[in-house]
C-alpha cells in the first residue's frame, strides 16, 4: 500500500500544481471576465502597468460598459518567448478578438497598447 500511495500522492500534486500555474489562456480569460463585469481592480491584477492606467482612466471616463451575458470562448494562442496572442470570441456567433500578453517575472500580463 505505501509503495502505491507515493506515486499517488506525487501525481496529484504535479496536476494540481500544474493546473493551477497561469497561462496566456487563462491569464485572458480571468481578466475579460472581470472586465466585462466591470470589476476593473481585479482586472488590472492580470495586466501590465499601463493597461492598467488604460483601464482607470477608461472607467473615468465611464467608457467601460458591464456585460452581463459575456461568455469566454477560446479559440488558440500563438505563444512565442515572452509574448502571446490569444484569440477568443465573446459569444458563438460573436467576432474573433485578439488580445497581447507579455511574461514579466514569470507571470503573463495583458499588454494592450495604444495604436498610433
Amino acid at each position: 500500500m505505501k509503495k502505491l500511495s507515493f506515486p499517488l500522492i506525487f501525481l496529484f500534486s504535479f496536476f494540481l500544481i500544474t493546473g493551477c500555474a497561469e497561462n496566456p489562456k487563462s491569464t485572458t480569460r480571468k481578466f475579460s471576465e472581470n472586465l466585462a463585469a466591470g470589476k476593473i481592480t481585479e482586472a488590472k491584477k492580470y495586466a501590465t502597468e499601463p493597461t492598467g492606467k488604460m483601464l482607470d482612466f477608461a472607467a473615468s471616463l465611464g467608457t467601460l460598459p458591464v456585460n452581463q451575458n459575456y461568455k469566454f470562448i477560446f479559440i488558440r494562442e500563438n505563444v512565442q518567448d515572452n509574448s502571446a496572442q490569444v484569440v477568443y470570441k465573446e459569444s458563438p456567433d460573436g467576432p474573433e478578438q485578439t488580445i497581447d500578453l507579455v511574461k514579466i517575472d514569470g507571470k503573463w500580463k495583458v499588454n494592450m497598447q495604444t495604436r498610433k
